[in-house]
């Protein structure tokens, strides 16, 4: 007989497999990016990928790879600043399209830009 597994599969092989995550396991990806985000200033992004796809396993009963929710995170950021400029009027005239229901439903939970502070930080250090 064979093993089964009592989870939810994203193709864990392929890197950039496209498939609809649940508004869950999204909002865990999103919750453990900003509890490592200054990590992400300072190590390698790889392990930390990793450890927040191992932790959307065990919330969430998703298997994701690393890779799957590094290129998750970077849609949302993504659709979050497309929004973003659609809802400003889009003063400087950037390339926009139609907002998905992620963009618009993870919007206010991006909205702090947690990620633009940590690179800000880092862009004066340098400076100084």
């Amino acid at each position: 007989m064979a093993n089964t597994i009592n989870a939810n599969v994203l193709n864990v092989g392929a890197v950039n497999y496209v498939r609809r995550w649940n508004d869950d396991a999204t909002l865990t990806l999103i919750r453990r990016r900003r509890h490592y985000n200054n990590r992400f200033g300072s190590e390698d992004h790889d392990p930390l990928w990793d450890r927040i796809a191992r932790q959307i396993s065990q919330i969430n009963n998703l298997a994701v790879s690393g890779n799957q929710c590094k290129a998750k995170w970077n849609a949302l950021k993504n659709g979050y600043e497309n929004l973003k400029r659609i809802l400003q009027g889009n003063p400087d005239g950037y390339p926009v399209h139609h907002p998905n229901s992620y963009d618009r439903q993870f919007h206010g939970e991006l909205s702090d830009e947690f990620w633009v502070t940590n690179g800000n930080l880092l862009f004066i250090k340098f400076i100084i």
